[in-house]
């Protein structure tokens, strides 16, 4: 579960940013003397960490090494974008393979995990994301997933910064050895937050796929998705619950999410996914925009 290109959709509208000079760059990329930071164990304890400065940053070449061995398949959305009213927002498909070469983002014992980042956070520019003093994505915007790479096991510092070096969030995450991780930056009232992930492999003995269904909009934190017109459905998923798998036969399934309870019984949007055979699914739903029902979807297809 490694390489794979990014999309990213063109037509999400650009955010203004709030308080020309607000925070500051820092002066040096590679955060020598970066404090250990402790976790927090109240989220709603956590600082809240300001937008940047307007017209900070911009579009930089994404990650290296992103588009080796990888597919990515863009479904269009049927539904809209509710009280935005902008319909064929991108529901799009990010396809992992089988990693051949690992890299090691932070790797000083012999006991490591795999650990990478999504960008689900509207209303900022690309980040730069560093463990301990290590580069690791030198660009990720939007709905845009990074590769694996080895970290030691234990708790380690994530840094998410701007391109100019202004530090947005700074905070522990626990790696398991042997494990899998996604680490989401997230949007949280008042600024961002880092959600954690555990990827697991789809154990199926039947020939089936694992699909299962993580919200992340900040918005709207009451949600269901449905697969082909509720054959199959996840009621009620909260902000920031991930659920857990469920089996599905293969073949095509189209996807629809809502609010629960929906107004109407109309989607907030709809994007479609096939299905393979002992492969697992997460479908992340998450804003493009701060607004109620702005919402978009990213389904990550991983591959044993």
């Amino acid at each position: 579960m490694e390489d794979q290109s990014f999309i990213k959709n063109a037509d999400v509208p650009v955010i203004p940013l709030p308080n020309p000079g607000e925070g500051g760059p820092l002066p040096d990329f590679n955060f020598p003397n970066i404090p250990d930071v402790s976790p927090e164990p109240d989220m709603d304890a956590f600082p809240v960490i300001p937008l940047p400065n307007p017209g900070e940053g911009g579009p930089l070449p994404t990650f290296p090494n992103n588009n080796n061995n990888s597919s990515n398949n863009n479904n269009n959305n049927s539904g809209n974008s509710g009280n935005n009213n902008l319909g064929g927002i991108l529901g799009t498909i990010i396809t992992t393979f089988p990693r051949p070469i690992i890299p090691c983002f932070f790797c000083n014992t012999t006991q490591y995990g795999t650990v990478r980042f999504l960008n689900a956070a509207a209303g900022y520019n690309p980040f730069l994301v560093y463990i301990n003093n290590q580069l690791v994505v030198n660009s990720l915007d939007n709905a845009e997933v990074s590769q694996y790479g080895r970290v030691s096991a234990g708790s380690q510092t994530v840094t998410v910064t701007g391109q100019n070096g202004y530090v947005y969030i700074q905070k522990q995450i626990t790696v398991r050895s042997g494990g899998a991780l996604t680490v989401a930056i997230i949007n949280r009232p008042g600024g961002l937050d880092l959600q954690e992930i555990t990827d697991n492999s789809c154990n199926s003995n039947n020939n089936t796929g694992c699909f299962r269904v993580c919200n992340l909009s900040v918005t709207n934190q009451n949600i269901n998705a449905s697969l082909n017109g509720g054959l199959v459905t996840f009621r009620s998923v909260s902000y920031r619950e991930v659920t857990g798998f469920r089996f599905l036969s293969p073949g095509s399934y189209l996807i629809q999410v809502s609010n629960n309870p929906s107004v109407g019984g109309m989607p907030l949007v709809s994007s479609s996914v096939y299905i393979r055979p002992n492969t697992a699914y997460t479908l992340y739903v998450f804003n493009w925009n701060t607004s109620q029902d702005a919402i978009r979807t990213l389904v990550v297809e991983d591959r044993s």
